[in-house]
C-alpha cells in the first residue's frame, strides 16, 4: 500500500515529526543536551502513539511505496531488509504475509534465496534481535543479503543458502561471543572468500561499528534494551545512508557519546523509547547515581529497621534492651522471678556499683553485683572481667541462693549495709 503524503502530513501534526523524503536533514529539533562542551541534539523524532504508528511514520519518511511485514522480530528485520533491497518501505502489521520458514533461520534463507546471489552477504546470531537490527541497517545501505547463524556452527539453513549464494564479499555482524571463530572458519571454507567482521564490545559499540564501518552521518537512534520501534528501519536507513545506532530512554554510553557529535540524529520512537534529554547523562553516570541512589535507600531501609526494632525492644523491656539494666531484667524469669523484682536488684546495683562492669578492683569487690574477690564470676564465664551479661548472671544466681530475692538481698543491704 502507499503511505500518502496527506498521511504523512496527519503523522507531523500528532507531533510524529516527519519531514518528508529527507526527514534527517530537515526537521525541528527533537530534543538535545549538552555533555562535556558537546551539543547533542535529534534533529527529528520519528513517533506515533504505538509501534504500529512508529512504522508507518518510519515509512511516510522515505516517500516509498509500502509493504506490510511482520510486527514480530527477526521476521520484522528481515522482511523489512526484503522491502528495502525492493525499494519499498516497510509497515509493521500483525496481518503481514509469512516469510515462509519454519523459524528465523530459513526466513532469513528464503528471502536471501530470492535476492541478488551475487549481492554482498551479511551474517548475524540468530538469537540476538539487536545484532540482527544493526545487521539489517548494515545491509540495507550495500543492497546486501543476511543469513542468520547460530552461534557456535552456521546451521543447516544458512548452510545450504550460502552454497547456493555466490556473494562478492561477507561480513559477520557481532563478536566471537555471538558467532565464533569456528563458525567464520565453516563460512570461508564454503565460499573460499576472506570474511570479514564488524563488532564491538556489547550491542551499542557493535551497531556503533557498523555505522562507522558504513560511514554514515545520518544516525537512527534506537532504544536498546527495548527496540521494538525499530523492525521496519532497513529502507530508511538505505533511503538516507542512515545507520541504527543504539543508545538508552535517558543516557547514551560513555563509548557512544563522542560520535554523535556532528551527526544528524533521528530519534525513532516517543519520549518514552528515547527521551527529549537522552544525553544529559553518560549511562555509566547514570548507572553510578542509579547505584548510590540504591544503596542509600538500602541504608535507611536498613536504620529504620533498626529502629523499629529498637523502639519494638524497648517497649517488650522498659529498662532498655540490650544496657545492663536491660539484660537483668531479661533474666528475672530464668530465676522463677517477676518484673516486681527489678526496683529491688536496680536499687541494690546501683548502691553498690552504678552498674558499671569495672567497679572497683579485681583483687577486691568487682564489677555490678560487686563479687569479692571479682575472680569469682570466672564460674558463670570467661569474660567476667568485662561481659555485663556474665556479671548479672553470676550476681542474680548469689541472689538466688544466698537471699531467694531481690527483693530480699535489698532488705539486707538496707539493715547491715552490705548484702
Amino acid at each position: 500500500m502507499r503511505i500518502s503524503k496527506l498521511m504523512a502530513s496527519s503523522f507531523a501534526i500528532a507531533g510524529i515529526g516527519v519531514a518528508g523524503v529527507a526527514p534527517i536533514a530537515n526537521a525541528e529539533d527533537g530534543g538535545s543536551a549538552t555533555i562535556t562542551n558537546q551539543t547533542v541534539s535529534a534533529k527529528v523524532r520519528l513517533a506515533g502513539v504505538d509501534r504500529y504508528e512508529t512504522s508507518q511514520a518510519v515509512s511516510a519518511a522515505t516517500s516509498l511505496d509500502s509493504v506490510l511485514v511482520s510486527d514480530k522480530s527477526p521476521d520484522g528485520l528481515i522482511a523489512s531488509l526484503q522491502a528495502a533491497n525492493d525499494d519499498k518501505s516497510a509497515v509493521m502489521s500483525p496481518k503481514a504475509p509469512s516469510l515462509g520458514g519454519v523459524n528465523r533461520y530459513e526466513s532469513a534463507a528464503n528471502v536471501a534465496l530470492a535476492g541478488d546471489a551475487d549481492a554482498p552477504l551479511v551474517i548475524a546470531n540468530g538469537r540476538s534481535d539487536v545484532d540482527i537490527l544493526a545487521a539489517t541497517s548494515y545491509a540495507a545501505n550495500l543492497e546486501a543479503n543476511l543469513l542468520l547463524s547460530e552461534p557456535n556452527q552456521l546451521g543447516e539453513y544458512a548452510a545450504k543458502a550460502l552454497s547456493e549464494l555466490n556473494p562478492e564479499n561477507i561480513t559477520i555482524i557481532g563478536g566471537t561471543g555471538v558467532v565464533n571463530e569456528q563458525t567464520q572458519t565453516q563460512i570461508e571454507e564454503l565460499t573460499g572468500k576472506k570474511v570479514s567482521r564488524i563488532a564491538g564490545d556489547n550491542r551499542y559499540t557493535t551497531a556503533l561499528a557498523a555505522a562507522q564501518v558504513m560511514g554514515s552521518h545520518n544516525y537512527l537512534l534506537v532504544n536498546g534494551k527495548n527496540p521494538v520501534d525499530a523492525l521496519t528501519l532497513a529502507p530508511l536507513a538505505k533511503r538516507n545512508n542512515a545507520s541504527v545506532v543504539l543508545i538508552q530512554t535517558s543516557c547514551v554510553p560513555q563509548t557512544v557519546l563522542g560520535a554523535l557529535a556532528g551527526k544528524h540524529l533521528t530519534a525513532i520512537g516517543g519520549t518514552g523509547a528515547i527521551a527529549d534529554n537522552f544525553a544529559a547523562k553518560t549511562c555509566e553516570q547514570q548507572a553510578a547515581e542509579e547505584a548510590a541512589a540504591a544503596a542509600k535507600a538500602a541504608a535507611e531501609k536498613a536504620a529504620a529497621e533498626q529502629a523499629a526494632r529498637e523502639a519494638a525492644a524497648r517497649a517488650a523491656n522498659p529498662w532498655g534492651a540490650g544496657t545492663p539494666q536491660g539484660i537483668a531484667y531479661d533474666m528475672l524469669g530464668e530465676y522463677g522471678w517477676g518484673p516486681d523484682q527489678m526496683q529491688p536488684l536496680v536499687n541494690l546495683w546501683n548502691r553498690e556499683s552504678g552498674w558499671r562492669t569495672n567497679a572497683g578492683r579485681r583483687g577486691g569487690p568487682y564489677g555490678i553485683p560487686q563479687a569479692n574477690p571479682g575472680r569469682k564470676m570466672a564460674s558463670a564465664g570467661a569474660d567476667w572481667a568485662t561481659n555485663p551479661a556474665t556479671q548479672i548472671r553470676w550476681g542474680l544466681s548469689y541472689i538466688k541462693g544466698r537471699y531467694g530475692s531481690p527483693a530480699g538481698a535489698w532488705a539486707k543491704f538496707c539493715a547491715r549495709g552490705w548484702y
